[in-house]
This record gives structure tokens, sequence and C-alpha cells, in this order.
């Protein structure tokens, strides 16, 4: 049954008659909650998508930040720390090129480094 105003046969002309033709709020809100869901599905959809693709792509500097954490942390280093410093810097160097904006103070602590006193 459809809801709103309805063209008569007899008259031509359009009419509202509140008896034949009664919208409820039910078929209202359903038909909203068919439409937002659908809204949705299409949105959860779409999300899906991307964080495939997201998932799919790695990201070269945290891979890097990564394998050089384990490797710092891992090293074993000479009495005066110049083993861990030169490899800090080496892999700051890397990172820097792959994008890292930071000092190389806060590359160390990145890595795991105990601070300087």
């Amino acid at each position: 049954m459809d809801c709103g105003p309805q063209q008569s046969r007899a008259t031509g002309r359009i009419e509202f008659d509140l008896f034949a033709s009664t919208c409820s709020t039910e078929q209202v809100h359903a038909r909203q909650l068919q439409n937002a869901l659908q809204t949705l599905s299409e949105s959860i959809s779409e999300t899906e998508k991307v964080l495939k693709a997201m998932r799919a792509e790695h990201d070269p500097l945290a891979t890097h930040i990564f394998v050089s954490r384990r490797q710092y942390q891992t090293m074993p280093d000479t009495k005066s720390g110049k083993r861990r410093e030169i490899a800090a810097r080496l892999s700051w160097q890397t990172s820097c090129e792959l994008g890292f904006r930071g000092t190389l103070d806060e590359w160390e602590r990145l890595m795991g480094a105990a601070s300087r006193r």
C-alpha cells in the first residue's frame, strides 16, 4: 500500500484519503533502518578493502626500526660503548633516508639505549 497522496480515479485530482492509504511509522522506520543498514554494509566493505590493501603494503621504516632495535639490543658492546654508538648512527642514517625525522638522540632512545650521564 502506497503512502501519501493518491490520484482519484473519478475526478483525476490528487487527494489525501486518510483511511485508504495510511502510512504507519513502522513502515517509515523500517525503510530508514534498511537504508542505514545498506549504507553501513557498504562502509564496512570499503573499510575492509582499505585494511587489506594496507596490510599488503610493508612500511620500510617500520621494518627498519624493528630490525635495528633487535640488533641494537642483542649487540655485544665494548666498555666504552663505541660499537653500539656506531651501530646507532649507521641505522639512524638509514632511517633518515626512509623518512625518520628525529635526531640521533631520539633514535637511540627508540632503540632502547640507556640515557647518557
